[in-house]
């Protein structure tokens, strides 16, 4: 059965409603907090200024850097090598961009072709700083070091950093095992390179390296029998 409905009486009508009296609140808490509303305004804006300002900014430290990199990177490639390190040098005073960090790896390896030992391995410090953890640059940064002080005879300091990149999973792995190996050579430690070598051919089977793996073990075989 149908229920009556409610007959508004005139006091009904004049009380006020629901969005007359949120009205009203609204504006009485405007009136009592007007300072820290105004204020709380005023400080949402500048924020969105400065994210906004701070965007344009790294885009055009993006265009900019990358206009200088691709000209760095043609001297690279046309074997201009003292030319590039001071193109990419160029390249880092952009250090908001991402191609200030690729500017570090291709001056390391700048200086490794004209044999400044030295620069190459600040360079390549400089770029794994900037790197994140076990990321594919990580590793690639981490070998090219590696090599640097390799070539400048710093093989411990060396292994360390061809031991880090080891353990990174992508396509260098297997570059910075035969790093650690030579380098345990070049330092005497013939168990060690040994080991590394073994470890080398179980990710290169076919290689050529089980030729020096069988002089490393007629070598221990022999140090064994003369003790």
């Amino acid at each position: 059965m149908a229920t009556a409905s409610r007959r508004l009486t005139r006091k009904d009508l004049r009380q006020p409603d629901w969005f007359q009296i949120t009205t009203e609140k609204a504006l009485e808490y405007y009136a009592e907090h007007r300072t820290g509303v105004v204020a709380a305004g005023v400080g949402l804006v500048v924020l969105l200024l400065a994210v906004w300002g701070w965007q344009i900014f790294k885009q055009r430290q993006d265009t900019m850097a990358s206009a200088q990199f691709g000209q760095a990177i043609a001297l690279f490639q046309e074997g201009k090598h003292r030319e590039a390190v001071a193109a990419f040098e160029k390249v880092e005073a952009y250090r908001w961009s991402h191609y200030a960090a690729l500017a570090y790896l291709y001056q390391a390896n700048s200086f490794l072709a004209v044999k400044d030992l030295d620069k190459a391995i600040n360079a390549g410090h400089r770029f794994v700083s900037a790197t994140k953890p076990d990321s594919l640059y990580r590793q690639i940064g981490l070998v090219t070091l590696a090599n640097a002080e390799e070539q400048k005879r710093q093989c411990k300091e060396a292994v360390g950093h061809y031991t880090e990149a080891e353990k990174i999973s992508g396509p260098f792995r297997a570059s910075a095992i035969m790093g650690r190996a030579r380098c345990a050579e070049q330092l005497g430690d013939v168990k060690s390179a040994l080991a590394a070598y073994k470890d080398y051919l179980r990710e290169q089977p076919a290689s050529l390296v089980s030729l020096r793996v069988a002089e490393l073990e007629a070598k221990l075989a022999a140090q064994s029998a003369g003790k």
